[in-house]
């Protein structure tokens, strides 16, 4: 099912009334009826990965359960090659304008998505990105929201030191959301007992579930044969540390009998005013699906991810299902999610070059079990039907 609208901020009465009589108004007493969102996200020139996955993941996993889930997605048209073999379960409603940003963005997120929502009169309304309307007033839906971190508590903790990389109004508008995802959700979705934690920290009385993140291809083993580089995670982002990872990998790259001849492919932005040190050091920016694959199952050896906080840790989980050991920061979520043996201590320079030269090493990398995505559908469709 298609619906194209003319204006993303009209949704005129005759486009109104033809999305009422296209979606049924009763589910099946079994089956709860679920409008899940993508429309705020660009399926051509994503920013964040993590996000991106993670909702796309999210969609599968409930079309994998049509007993269970009648699901309802609003799109933009650059998700629609995504879903062109959708099972019956799954309703597709795609808008016909790009993706809205800066003030068409917000125009989106605190009026045309409310009104969309209320025509559409589901169960469940479900945010992959966590953030909710100002004022929802949904109706007889009720509000799913997953909420993958606090980082704008990082940064106000941090800016009354350093200053943050995010303008003043952009921190408020998304801690505002924030705290407002808390307050006003029926139920909150999330992946770590550390993100559970700090949500009770600010707004004791929400009710939070951990439902984790899923990965659907199965992992990579390791093999001999790979090469002998490092792989690097970097980013313009102070929580990233990406100065201090370069610094400590340098210094590993002088010290380690291991590192002779060894190169460092940096992967993502560097901060303003970083340079890489030397020739070892290869910038990639950015990569291809087939060209990151590349590089994490034939060229690197390990990988490194340095941060001062997370939500999840993407990158490193990634790494592991690639057949890749990521040595990692030690923090509260990357500790629920990868093996002690690869985590380090930011503050302390010696402990880095340990666990990287056991490492890389390492003739096995020890992979935890993560649940699928179907899995993960499972327990977000369980939550809500405990929630009365």
């Amino acid at each position: 099912m298609v619906l194209t609208s003319r204006s993303v901020a009209g949704f005129r009465p005759l486009v109104n009334r033809f999305m009422l009589d296209a979606c049924p108004k009763v589910c099946d007493s079994n089956r709860m009826k679920i409008a899940l969102t993508l429309t705020d996200q660009s399926f051509a020139d994503t920013k964040s990965v993590g996000i991106f996955n993670v909702s796309l993941g999210l969609v599968r996993g409930l079309m994998q359960c049509p007993e269970e889930a009648e699901l309802h997605v609003l799109g933009n048209r650059e998700c629609a090659d995504y879903f062109a073999d959708r099972p019956a379960n799954m309703h597709l409603h795609l808008t016909d304008r790009d993706v809205p940003r800066r003030f068409a963005r917000v125009w989106w997120d605190q009026v045309g998505l409310p009104r969309y929502l209320r025509r559409m009169q589901a169960d469940w309304a479900l945010l992959p990105k966590g953030f909710p309307p100002y004022f929802p007033r949904l109706g007889r839906t009720k509000l799913a929201c997953y909420l993958h971190d606090v980082n704008w508590e990082y940064y106000e903790q941090r800016g009354r030191q350093e200053g943050t990389p995010f303008p003043r109004h952009q921190l408020l508008y998304f801690r505002t959301l924030g705290l407002r995802c808390l307050r006003v959700a029926d139920l909150v979705l999330t992946s770590t007992a550390f993100n559970c934690e700090r949500f009770a920290a600010h707004v004791p009385q929400a009710r939070v579930e951990r439902v984790g993140i899923g990965f659907d291809d199965p992992p990579q083993p390791h093999t001999e044969s790979r090469g002998r580089d490092v792989l690097f995670y970097a980013s313009p982002y102070p929580h990233k540390l990406t100065r201090l990872g370069l610094a400590r990998l340098g210094r590993w790259l002088d010290v380690s009998p291991h590192a002779d001849g060894v190169r460092v492919h940096v992967l993502g932005g560097l901060p303003p005013g970083a340079v890489l040190p030397g020739p070892r050091w290869v910038h990639h920016g950015r990569l291809p699906k087939e060209d990151m694959r590349r590089l994490m199952q034939e060229t690197c050896r390990v990988s490194v991810y340095f941060s001062e906080y997370e939500g999840f840790g993407m990158p490193p989980v990634e790494s592991l299902r690639a057949g890749l050991p990521c040595v990692s920061s030690l923090l509260p979520p990357l500790a629920e999610n990868i093996p002690a043996r690869y985590l380090f201590r930011n503050e302390d320079e010696a402990d880095f070059l340990r666990v990287m030269d056991a490492a890389y090493t390492a003739e096995t990398v020890e992979c935890p079990v993560y649940p699928s995505w179907r899995e993960v559908a499972q327990r977000v469709l369980l939550a809500m039907r405990r929630c009365k």
